[in-house]
């Protein structure tokens, strides 16, 4: 194949990719608008839910590669982001990161567990004008698999409790970690920690 052809190829994934996140991001614009218009605030919350998990997918599509998509680079974009969306909250985000590649088939799992990992310690640990730090680290583990950690110096919580079991966000967490084959813990002493293992 000639570099010519390569170039051009190179240059119709890119544009591709481009559109992708587009629309990704005029959906997760839309959803935010309706969600304004809400009567309920339950149905005012789950469209705020929907969008962000749309624009989530959307910034994603800006960091896939020929070699898989840059997880780094999207962690390191959308810890502002996370931030922004609680706005209310005093606490900030920090990501450490090895440079890791990931296959299509997890990069989009991935990127939704540690949206809502990051969104829940936002949302849960810092009541009350309550500043702190939210700490994400990836690293590879001793095994060869990877692991994802999101740690909050909040208030914490029991996850034992019946109302920690009955929360839709660790439910969804949960479900999406089987997904990639991984293991989910979550430890609170009384921070949280959130840890999840998984193979690539």
């Amino acid at each position: 194949m000639s570099d010519e052809t390569n170039d051009r190829d190179g240059r119709a994934a890119s544009e591709l990719r481009h559109r992708m996140a587009n629309t990704f991001q005029l959906m997760s614009a839309l959803g935010r608008m309706r969600s304004q218009r809400a009567a309920e605030p339950e149905a005012r919350r789950q469209l705020l839910w929907m969008a962000d998990a749309i624009g989530t997918l959307g910034a994603l599509e800006r960091h896939r590669t020929p070699d898989g998509v840059d997880f780094t680079a999207y962690l390191a974009e959308m810890a502002p982001v996370w931030r922004r969306r609680h706005a209310s909250r005093k606490a900030e985000v920090r990501v450490s990161a090895i440079p890791l590649f990931t296959p299509d088939t997890a990069a989009s799992t991935l990127a939704l567990i540690a949206q809502e990992l990051v969104g829940n310690a936002l949302s849960h640990g810092y009541p009350d004008d309550r500043p702190g730090m939210v700490e994400l680290t990836l690293l590879k583990a001793e095994d060869g698999r990877y692991e994802l950690t999101v740690t909050d110096d909040g208030c914490g919580f029991d996850p034992a409790s019946p109302a920690a079991r009955e929360r839709f966000g660790l439910w969804f967490i949960r479900s999406l970690a089987a997904q990639v084959r991984g293991e989910f813990s979550l430890t609170s002493q009384p921070s949280v920690t959130a840890r999840l293992t998984f193979p690539l």
